[in-house]
This record gives structure tokens, sequence and C-alpha cells, in this order.
């Protein structure tokens, strides 16, 4: 911008200063010509009458006053020039700054935007007061930014839409799974019913009990369904994150599996709901306490925070049994456990608790060596 002024300001007073040149060299040489002052004495000393001498002689006087009065005139005329070249610089200057300005400004405008959007900020927008090339700008980019905020918004109804299916499927299966015993009991103790059977009253309670336990069985899985579906938005407020992570920390002690805690000094604080991410946390690390003692050995959990760009990550990791390969990809689905009595709903609650704050986790395992998992915060 600065060079682009400059440039304005020398192409305007590039004519004044070539004018201004040759007027104080024209002035410079005025009355300074000796041939003439010679000549005109020459005239007064031959002239022939007394007439023509008087001529001759108020012509070198008027000429010697031209010389007199020339240093005179020369600093008039800077004078005069230099308000000049000065009003025509300020005009220059003033008109410069102007039109540089309407072009630079919505420029740094738009920088400023992309910077924004390059933060995630999808709902910034440009006033488009300008017009040409940049006005025509400054609209494809409120146009991009609003496409970037619709194909997000079709995103998440699409993650939604296949969770949910997922989740039907799973759900569907597991209500399969106990109306098959729940199914055969009964027909069997119809049959023992209409035979009049002698150990009718034993089939009768062994049909309960099937019945009572399947029917216990469907009602963990509304349970988990109920906590899954009803799981309220974050409420976000600025948070400490270290402290929060360190809450958690200090509420488990494993005598097989001491924490090691790692945390990155002077991290800002993130927009969280602390409540939710402390659940998650404590439910990654009672899983990686749960993967040691299956080792049946001494391990170690790590927990740690360290600032990644414009994220924070918080990394709990542990040198348990590990996650075989094939179970890697369906972690996060709702109801796959490989655990006993596992409800498989921990993982996909983390992995919407922390989509909701708009971040992201993930993980990386080896069978017999351990397992991390990735927490992704934005500051």
């Amino acid at each position: 911008m600065f060079a682009l002024l400059i440039f304005i300001v020398l192409l305007a007073a590039a004519p004044l200063a070539i004018y201004f040149v040759k007027t104080a060299g024209a002035f410079a040489r005025l009355g300074a010509d000796p041939s003439v002052e010679r000549t005109l004495q020459a005239a007064v000393d031959r002239a022939p009458s007394s007439g023509e001498q008087q001529a001759a002689a108020l012509s070198l006087k008027r000429f010697r006053q031209i010389e007199v009065l020339r240093e005179t005139i020369v600093r008039q005329a800077v004078l005069v020039s230099a308000v000049y070249f000065t009003a025509v610089l300020l005009v220059a200057l003033t008109i410069g700054y102007l039109f540089i300005s309407r072009i630079t400004r919505p420029l740094k405008e738009l920088t400023r935007a992309t910077q924004q959007l390059a933060a995630d900020d999808l709902d910034v927008k440009l006033p488009e007061k300008a017009g040409g090339e940049i006005g025509a700008l400054m609209h494809s980019f409120n146009a991009m930014a609003h496409n970037l905020s619709a194909a997000r918004q079709e995103k998440m109804l699409a993650e939604r839409k296949a969770t949910w299916q997922r989740v039907a499927r799973v759900i569907a299966h597991e209500i399969k799974n106990p109306l098959t015993p729940i199914k055969l009991s009964t027909e069997r103790m119809y049959e023992k019913f209409l035979s009049q059977s002698k150990d009718f009253p034993a089939v009768i309670k062994s049909t309960v009990d099937t019945v009572l336990n399947e029917i216990n069985t469907l009602q963990r899985l509304v349970d988990t369904f109920h906590k899954y579906a009803k799981f309220p938005d974050p409420v976000l407020r600025p948070e400490p994150v270290n402290e929060v992570i360190e809450s958690v920390c200090s509420l488990f002690s494993f005598s097989h599996a001491p924490i090691i805690r790692n945390f990155a000094p002077d991290l800002p604080l993130i927009k969280m709901d602390k409540g939710q991410v402390r659940e998650v946390l404590s439910n990654l690390i009672k899983n990686a306490a749960e993967a040691i003692a299956e080792t049946g050995r001494s391990g170690e959990i790590a927990v740690s925070s360290v600032r990644d760009g414009a994220m924070v990550r918080i990394r709990v990791a542990d040198n348990g049994c590990g996650i075989a390969p094939e179970n890697l990809e369906k972690l996060f689905q709702p109801y796959f456990t490989t655990k006993k009595g596992g409800n498989g709903i921990g993982l996909a609650l983390a992995e919407r608790i922390i989509s909701l704050h708009g971040g992201g986790i993930s993980c990386q395992s080896r069978a017999g060596e351990g397992t991390t998992f990735d927490i992704s915060l934005p500051c």
C-alpha cells in the first residue's frame, strides 16, 4: 500500500517538478548575459544624437534593474512553486489514500474472514459493498462459506442417519436374541400343559425363569438405548483443560496401573461441558486399567495434554492387551463390545460428546502392546 501511494504521488508531482526546473533555469539566466550589457553600453557611447543616446541609456538602466531584481524574482518563483507543489502533493496523497483504501480495506476484511474460516468459524460473512472484481470476490467468498456450512450440516445429518441405522440394526438383532428362548420356552410349556405332563410345574418354573432373565436383558438394552438417545447437548463454558484432566485422574488409583501425568503448561481455556468431558476421560481411563488387568501383569496409564495448532490434544495411553485389528473400525459403533458384561455404549457416547464439542477422537492400538486414544478439542 505504501509503495503504491508513493508511486501515485510521484506520478502527480513529476510534471510540476519538471516545470519548476525549467522555469528556475530560465529565471537564473535572466539578466545574466554580459554580451547584452556590452551591446547596450556601446549603443550609448556611439549614439549619433542625444535622443538616441538617452534611449540607449534608459534601456541599459532597465537591463541592470532586471539583474538587480533577478534574485527577488527567483525567490518569489521558488516560493510560489513550493506552495503549489505542497498543495498538489497533499491533494495527491489524499486522493491516493482514498483510492488505495477502497482497494485494500475489502482485501483486509477478506483476509480476516479467511482466517476465521480457517479457524472453523463458518458463520463469517463479508459486507458486499464493494463493486467490480473486489465485490465479486467478496460475493464468491460468502457463497463459499455458506456452501461449506451447508455441506457440514448435510454431513452431520448423514452421519447421524448412518449412526441411527446402525443402532436400529443392532437393537433389532439384540431384541431377536431373547425372543427365541422366550418363544421356545413358552411353546414347551404349552405342550406340557396340553399333555397334562407330570413335570408341568417344573416346566412352568423353568419357563418363568427364562422369560424373566430375557426380560431383564431387554430392559438393560432399553436403558442403554435411552441413555444414548436422550444424552443432552453440551453446555459450553471456558474451562482450564489441565484442571479438568487432573480432577479425573485424581479419582482413580490402580495398584497394577499407576497414572503418569504429563500436562503442557499455559494451555488456553477450552469451551467445554466439564461434566461430559470428565465422563469421556473416566471411561477411557477405566478401559485402560481393564486392558492392563487382562494381561495379568503390571502396567501404566499415561495421560497427557499438548497444544497442537488451533487444537488441544488429550491423550490416554496404556500398555495393556490392545485391540484386535478387525475390531478397531467398529470401536465407536453403539452396542459393539468385546468385554463380558459390557453394554457397548461407552465409546459411542465418548465419540458423540467430543463431536458435539467440535473436536474428534481416534484410537491407535496393537494387539498385545497397548492402546492410545487421542482427543482433539478446538481452542
